[in-house]
């Protein structure tokens, strides 16, 4: 897929857009007509985004679909790319299905009957053409450039690797080290707490969850684990977590002084478990039983199924391609709820699981204090590690969850960094909360602890405390491909089918002994910058024509490649922000969809 991003929309076609390519043509003048309004003077140049290799960040061609069954308040978007071509002429195939990315319901797309099911055109942005003439960039930051390959095409991109260094892509991660030094060396790279924040893909909400699941008895997403401090020990004779209302938020009523678990299973019905659902009423055979699976790296934006012009299309959903559902476990995590703590005694905890270790945080509701830790299936205690190498068992902060109160509380695990926010600030404690593991891991499950299959809790300790908005989210998984790699879509060297990889995703049974998670079957890929060379990749790495495949153009025309960096004078400027994403046409023609507007992080 192409990254290109034009300096306006070019509806080059033979065959007439759906409303004749008026809408485009007057949301461009009106653009115009602001931009001189609200950025005369200032050094800066307007964009279109026409393709996902951004998305969710920035959307191309894309369509904004609500979900029938979240409540109604759930909006994902799926591309539409593939309705226009790369010159801008509209192609005649139409996306006529889109998948929801928490529920997993798969809805048809019909703009006939609802003229908001048609295709936008992409985000307008502003981009600050003159900044890097005054300062360097900086690693994370959304770069506009011409393409190596041809510089009169202007590409869109996350800057990941900087001059001098050497990138190396393994296990979703990206690494980096001294270029002609050791890459076995290399440390992780680590966003940001506000990049954090801006790559993490929403994975569940409890809010969402659908009515018609509770209604048929579909298992919740969390559920208690048992009283106790182990999070794998038995259920209690009397559950300490109850939900007034099918599991979209719950009350700890019996608080006790061991920890009471309330544990995430990712359960998302399939296609046809929605199929059977609301065709009959009924429960696919053996749900009741079934522990979850794996967390992917599943973009709802990949997901959309298109016809083409030619054929027919009947108006119902189309079964989204196994591949589109992620191939890839990741294991890099956050948690998030809010909390109502009626009491001014006991603890509030979170709890994230990767390879089976437990990254904890415990935090005091007498005093504020909050305290991480990380904790083996064994239950030996594991180092924190400074990237100088000091090691502490646990580290602790002052945090203002003082008593009875509202606060919103989120733990992530991701890039080797437990980052706790409590009411959307980051707590800062007083030792590392990073720590190193260059190894390859594997997902982990026992009888006692179900591990990785339950990855995310939340506990209360001798505290009576109410829980909703129970969020899990992911981060961005970068898939290890290069020129030389073959196209699977996945890193694995070896691996069967993508209906079989999902299967083992839902086999923890299989996960110690399957050759999909061995050490020696994840590729790793290298790219070393020289002097004034950068790196970027796309935010959608799925599809995403970045720098890792750019090389790859050798085997398809007599030319030279373009390489596998952008060079200090292709750059252009950094994005800023979202000035004008697409329109409504119904009910208020023209409406700017205001909720997307914004600074780019």
């Amino acid at each position: 897929m192409k990254d290109k991003t034009a300096t306006k929309p070019n509806p080059k076609s033979d065959e007439k857009a759906p409303d004749g390519g008026w809408r485009e043509t007057i949301e461009s003048i009106l653009m115009a007509i602001v931009l001189a309004l609200l950025f005369r003077g200032f050094v800066a140049e307007a964009f279109v985004i026409p393709t996902g290799s951004m998305a969710p960040t920035l959307m191309g061609r894309h369509k904004d679909l609500r979900c029938p069954k979240c409540n109604g308040e759930h909006w994902f978007q799926v591309s539409a790319s593939t309705e226009v071509s790369r010159e801008g002429a509209y192609t005649g195939d139409q996306v006529v299905s889109g998948t929801c990315p928490t529920c997993r319901y798969t809805q048809a797309i019909n703009p006939q009957e609802n003229p908001n099911d048609g295709s936008f055109s992409g985000d307008r942005i502003i981009v600050s053409k003159f900044i890097y003439d005054f300062q360097q960039p900086q690693r994370w930051d959304v770069i506009v450039f011409k393409y190596p390959g041809d510089a009169t095409q202007n590409y869109i991109k996350r800057l990941v690797g900087l001059p001098g260094e050497t990138v190396t892509i393994t296990g979703g991660n990206v690494y980096i080290s001294k270029t002609g030094g050791d890459v076995n060396e290399g440390q992780i790279a680590r966003k940001p707490p506000g990049k954090l924040e801006t790559l993490l893909q929403l994975v569940d909400d409890s809010s969402y969850r659908p009515q018609q699941l509770i209604d048929v008895g579909w298992p919740a997403q969390w559920e208690e684990q048992g009283t106790g401090s182990d999070s794998g020990s038995a259920a209690a004779d009397k559950q300490t977590w109850q939900s007034p209302d099918g599991g979209r938020s719950f009350t700890c009523k019996s608080p006790t002084s061991d920890v009471s678990w309330l544990r995430y299973h990712h359960r998302n019905p399939s296609y046809k478990d929605w199929q059977l659902i609301t065709e009959n009423g009924q429960l696919p055979e053996g749900v009741q039983q079934w522990g979850g699976q794996l967390v992917t790296d599943f973009y709802a934006y990949n997901a959309g199924r298109e016809v083409d012009s030619p054929r027919p299309w009947t108006g119902a959903p189309l079964e989204p391609f196994p591949s589109s559902l992620g191939m890839h476990w990741v294991d890099d995590l956050a948690v998030e709820c809010q909390a109502s703590v009626n009491s001014s005694e006991g603890a509030v905890w979170l709890d994230l699981i990767r390879a089976g270790v437990h990254h904890r945080c415990r935090i005091d509701v007498a005093t504020g204090e909050a305290t991480l830790s990380r904790v083996g299936l064994d239950g030996q205690p594991q180092p924190f590690q400074s990237d100088d190498g000091q090691e502490v068992m646990e580290v602790k902060a002052q945090t203002s969850v003082k008593g009875t109160g509202e606060y919103r509380l989120r733990l992530s695990n991701c890039d080797h960094q437990v980052l706790l926010w409590v009411n959307g600030k980051v707590v800062e404690f007083d030792g590392p909360t990073t720590y190193f593991s260059y190894d390859l891991v594997r997902p982990v499950w026992s009888e006692q602890d179900p591990g990785d299959l339950a990855p995310a809790g939340v506990g209360a300790e001798n505290a009576s405390v109410d829980v909703k908005d129970l969020r899990i989210y992911r981060d961005k998984y970068y898939i290890a491909i290069d020129y030389r790699t073959p196209r699977t879509g996945t890193d694995y060297i070896d691996h069967p089918n993508p209906e079989t990889i999902l299967q083992i995703y839902s086999d923890p049974g299989s996960w110690a002994t399957t050759p999909l998670f061995a050490e020696d079957n994840r590729r790793d890929v290298q790219f070393a910058m020289e002097a004034d060379q950068f790196f970027p990749l796309g935010d959608n790495s799925p599809h995403s024509q970045d720098a890792r495949l750019w090389s790859s153009e050798r085997y398809f025309a007599n030319v030279d490649p373009p390489p596998p960096y952008v060079s200090r004078d292709l750059l252009i400027g950094k994005a800023l922000l979202i000035y004008w994403p697409h329109t409504w046409n119904r009910p208020i023609p023209f409406w700017p969809n205001f909720r997307r507007m914004g600074p780019i992080h």
